[in-house]
């Protein structure tokens, strides 16, 4: 797709995206990422680029990671974890994870999510994924 096709699609996404984390959590929110390279473009070399997922998950971006004890990101990212919208302060980590409570987004459940790894014990978390696996059909 044409880059400023994807921008116009990407940013209204971008733009709903921060409207959440305002409205829910009462934060100041800014669009973050619009457009990403589309498929094996490298980079959108001959125009091919993609607007930003239109799911939404919840997620936290710490600096130095969840368990630096650094200064948090409430952010909203696609199914592929682009970013899409980011609060625009940080807090720390207690706080950050009150706001992203009130988000009425799932958590982004990926392998390096910072949220999912805060709130969810590792163990706990495979014995619940486990656990579900086996329950369905």
């Amino acid at each position: 797709m044409d880059y400023w096709k994807a921008f116009g699609i990407g940013f209204a996404r971008a733009e709903a995206a921060a409207e959440v984390i305002r409205q829910w959590a009462g934060v100041e929110a800014c669009a973050v990422c619009a457009v990403r390279p589309s498929g094996n473009a490298g980079g959108g070399i001959g125009n091919e680029w993609a607007p930003v997922g239109e799911e939404s998950y919840k997620e936290i971006a710490c600096e130095g990671g969840y368990r630096s004890g650094g200064r948090c990101y409430l952010a909203v990212v696609d199914k592929d974890g682009v970013p899409k919208a980011g609060s625009t302060e940080t807090f720390p980590l207690r706080k950050v994870l009150e706001l992203a409570g009130r988000l009425p987004l799932l958590v982004a459940a990926q392998e390096d999510s910072e949220l999912w790894n805060a709130v969810c014990d590792e163990a706990e978390c495979r014995r619940t994924t486990e656990h579900r696996a086996q329950a369905e059909p």
